[in-house]
């Protein structure tokens, strides 16, 4: 084989390699989506945008982040997702909310979300959101979810503040477990138990 071929085979060689591996070092650079390398286990997909939308539906992210996607079964678009939910989640610890993620990701870095979903939130997190479950993830897999939601762009939409214990909440609550497991009690504002059905309808409500 002539000279220039063997080189030039050598030269693609090593860029597939490179390829396949995501090597490449604007990988690593917050903001792009490529996918950077990573060690052990975690999401591969295109970029880190598609990754990481992928892992909020199988993560279930979106069923408290998401207003509605319980009760559409996820045929919520894009443009409304992660802008928070406006049912409680009442326990020992309060009653907390699934808060607006896209206002989140607009104002806070992606290493500050990294840390916060490593460390509980510094020990603050409440049920339900699964903290024992982000704080095993690959931090490539947060830093994907993080980069999907931020690329939504802003979304202005409010939701009420979480509520310390014995402070009663005004709208529609879910009861909750010491374990963040959803159990079958909800109420109306005026405090009225509600069976799980009409509690679905209240949630719908909301949106």
């Amino acid at each position: 084989m002539p000279l220039y071929r063997k080189t030039a085979a050598a030269i693609a060689l090593v860029a597939f390699t490179v390829a396949c591996h995501g090597g490449a070092s604007a990988g690593a650079t917050a903001g792009s989506s490529t996918m950077p390398p990573s060690t052990g286990p975690a999401m591969q997909a295109e970029s880190m945008e598609q990754a990481g939308e992928y892992l909020t539906i199988v993560g279930s992210c979106n069923d408290c982040h998401t207003q509605g996607w319980v009760e559409s079964k996820g045929k919520i678009p894009p443009a409304d997702r992660f802008a928070g939910l406006n049912v409680g989640f009442r326990g020992e610890w309060g009653t907390s909310y699934g808060k607006n993620l896209r206002t989140i990701t607009q104002r806070q870095s992606e290493d500050h979300w990294v840390e916060v979903l490593k460390t509980t939130d510094g020990g603050d997190g409440h049920p339900p959101m699964p903290w024992w479950n982000t704080a095993q993830m690959n931090e490539r897999d947060l830093r994907a979810i993080y980069r999907y939601i931020k690329s939504l762009g802003p979304n202005p939409k409010g939701v009420p503040r979480s509520l310390p214990p014995g402070k009663e909440p005004t709208g529609p609550w879910i009861w909750n477990s010491a374990l963040g497991l959803s159990v079958a009690v909800c109420t109306a504002a005026d405090g009225s138990p509600m069976k799980r059905s009409a509690c679905a309808i209240a949630m719908a409500a909301t949106k």
